[in-house]
């Protein structure tokens, strides 16, 4: 049986931008892009290593 493929959490990575930025433009009143996006793809790298651990450790109880 093939092995299920681990997608990258791009959705969620773009979702955690647009929140980011939005609460910077609703609390401060601008928005701070750079630090949204750093946010966002530091997040989305870690979920990425989690769902990639998670599935290889699965693997291995099998």
């Amino acid at each position: 049986m093939a092995d299920p493929q681990v997608s990258f959490p791009a959705a969620e990575g773009v979702g955690i931008f647009v929140g980011i930025a939005a609460w910077d433009m609703l609390s401060v009143g601008q928005m701070d892009l750079l630090k949204a996006l750093l946010i966002a793809a530091a997040t989305t790298l870690v979920w990425y290593g989690a769902r990639r651990w998670r599935t290889a450790s699965r693997r291995k109880r099998h």
